[in-house]
């Protein structure tokens, strides 16, 4: 291994994707540390699902960098660390963080308050579940300033750039670590770290000029008078990982005059955290940028509704986004990245005009100058699958984790070769996710039928019974365990209908299951529909004519608006998602621990 220059910075970029990006990342990790690489790692920005692993790793690097000295620290410690992290961050995805928001009564309730959030709950599961146990900080909540690391040894304030207490005299580094959201307020990039948050500054004078957007100015927490000084590290996650339509905006109040900032997911402005490698406060020169974003198939036939053609469009600018960003990257700095990607290895297609058929092989168009995915010794058929995996946040199987792992583990190590100041001589280490790699090289079919349904976000268990993946006795065990959740749902449904039937005379089942009783409820709210709407229709006209004429519709909405929205919030917001917690609190004990436990093994 070359000396590494006191000037070069070498940078980590972990994309979104969901925890398939998380275990797709543990296992470029895992690499990275047989390969000696983690110790030079200067600045990690992440995304997403990258936060959600990155955030745990560095919880763990903090523990080690503050228990040795700079010369204690072996390589092995970082192996032994990222062994941990692997089976502590399945061990907590498979708790099904996703389906838990919904498993609260008491926090279902308090949704109604506009200061809380679903995403404000899966913060708090991500700081129970994945951080905490990671971190001690008394009974309080982890704040991102605890993220601070006082390397041992250090008497004076450790700070990473100081160029003579800081990293460029330590041989093993402490790097920065970035978690990217994305700012709805001014569509910049919002970065967390453990001394600051806010936007990222321009880079340089084209950012300037170009883009006219205010900025919320970057702040550090112990500079903040108008709020608590601090964040919270699961407050932080979630907002990098609040993925729109998914997740509501989580909010960032009383720190900036008339004004709350409201974060998404890192992701809408760069899903892959390059930008952040670039941040002038701690510009990167060599690059790692590991990527498991979801990527859109190409459709011979695409649907052209207005919901459809929205939301293609939005993955086609996201696309575009991702293409340029790691273009301009590999461009400028070849030699200096090391790049890799979910559909590494894979072709594409050319598409023959005058209807003449398509070759299904590549063509040399589309696979000069590509690698196949067999030569880090996975099989095409499992690289296509695990490109397809969910991007969701919900409990993973042992081997959809594992193959997801052991993949990033395959697919990463020519490419951080090239980066040879930063590599020594690799050490052979069993990880959980080894006994995949010779399925994923052979493209084993029991594995392969797993990975086919995991890119279903629902259903699975039903889906691996009526696929056939499961076999007979687990089938008839997901019917048994099956059976307490449909009970309390049927229940919960008739108990429903009974109180309507009994208030309001309404007898919703029978209108839902017998066509004449649906055509009588039709018929019923005819009239009371017809008045609403040729009053809406006749007000409109009259403010063309006058305007202001239509406002009396106005005044009859306020009129109605109060007892209807109280009546909304009693029973939609409040008391159904207290009730409809019961069945999830069912489920997640009974089918999905069955499912995980029994089914989702090989």
């Amino acid at each position: 291994m070359k000396a590494v220059d006191s000037n070069q910075r070498l940078g980590l970029a972990l994309s979104g994707g969901g925890f398939r990006a998380s275990f797709f990342h543990i296992g470029v990790l895992a690499r990275m540390a047989e390969m000696g690489m983690l110790k030079h790692v200067e600045s990690i920005s992440t995304v997403s699902g990258g936060s959600i692993v990155g955030a745990a790793y560095y919880l763990l690097l903090k523990e080690l960098l503050e228990s040795k000295t700079d010369q204690e620290i072996t390589d092995a410690d970082y192996v032994a660390l990222v062994q941990y992290l692997e089976s502590h961050f399945l061990a907590a995805v498979q708790h099904n963080l996703a389906m838990r928001t919904f498993a609260n009564p008491f926090k279902n309730m308090r949704m109604v308050m506009p200061n809380y959030s679903r995403s404000d709950t899966i913060g708090e599961l991500y700081e129970r579940i994945i951080y905490r146990p990671l971190i001690d900080v008394g009974e309080r909540r982890i704040r991102m300033s605890d993220l601070l690391i006082q390397p041992k040894g250090m008497e004076q304030t450790f700070h990473p750039w100081d160029s003579v207490l800081g990293n460029p005299r330590r041989k093993h580094k402490v790097p920065v670590l970035i978690l990217n959201a994305t700012s709805l307020n001014s569509g910049h990039s919002w970065h967390f770290t453990a001394m600051s948050m806010g936007e990222e500054p321009p880079r340089n004078a084209n950012f300037r000029d170009i883009d006219k957007k205010d900025r919320y100015r970057r702040v550090r927490y112990e500079d903040i008078t108008t709020r608590k000084p601090y964040f919270l590290l699961g407050n932080a996650v979630a907002a990098s990982a609040c993925v729109p339509g998914l997740f509501p905006p989580l909010a960032v109040s009383n720190l900036y005059q008339d004004c709350r900032v409201q974060l998404v997911d890192g992701g809408v402005f760069d899903n892959q955290g390059i930008a952040g490698l670039f941040d002038p406060d701690c510009l990167c020169t060599d690059f790692i940028v590991s990527d498991a974003a979801g990527q859109a198939d190409a459709s011979d036939n695409p649907k052209t509704d207005l919901l459809s053609v929205l939301a293609t469009s939005s993955s086609i600018l996201a696309g575009r986004v991702r293409e340029e960003m790691v273009n301009n990257l590999i461009q400028t700095q070849a030699a200096r990245t090391a790049y890799f990607h979910l559909t590494r290895g894979l072709f594409a297609r050319d598409i023959e005009y005058n209807n003449q058929p398509s070759v299904i092989r590549p063509s040399p168009v589309m696979s000069t100058g590509l690698v196949s995915s067999t030569t880090f010794e996975v099989a095409e058929s499992a690289q296509r699958e695990l490109s397809k995996i969910r991007t969701d946040l919900d409990a993973f199987t042992d081997v959809e984790a594992g193959c997801l792992a052991a993949d990033g583990y395959q697919m990463s190590a020519p490419q951080l070769a090239k980066l040879k100041q930063y590599t020594a001589a690799s050490v052979a280490v069993y990880w959980q996710f080894s006994r995949y790699r010779p399925l994923l090289k052979e493209g084993d079919s029991r594995m392969l039928d797993q990975l086919a349904l995991a890119r279903h976000q629902y259903f699975k268990p039903l889906l691996y019974a009526l696929k056939g993946v499961a076999n007979g006795k687990q089938s008839l065990g997901l019917a048994l365990v099956s059976l307490p959740a449909i009970a309390s749902l049927v229940l919960i449904v008739w108990l429903i209908n009974q109180l309507m039937k009994d208030m309001l005379g309404i007898d919703f089942l029978q209108i839902m299951t017998s066509p004449a009783s649906f055509q009588q409820f039709l018929f019923d709210i005819a009239p009371a529909a017809y008045f609403l709407l040729i009053a809406l229709v006749l007000s409109k006209i009259a403010d063309l004519f006058y305007q202001g004429s239509g406002k009396w519709l106005g005044w009859l909405h306020r009129i109605l608006k109060g007892p209807l929205a109280l009546i909304t919030v009693l029973a939609i917001r409040i008391v159904l998602p207290a009730v409809f917690a019961i069945p999830v609190i069912i489920y997640l004990h009974t089918i999905d621990k069955y499912f995980i436990k029994v089914m989702g093994k090989y």
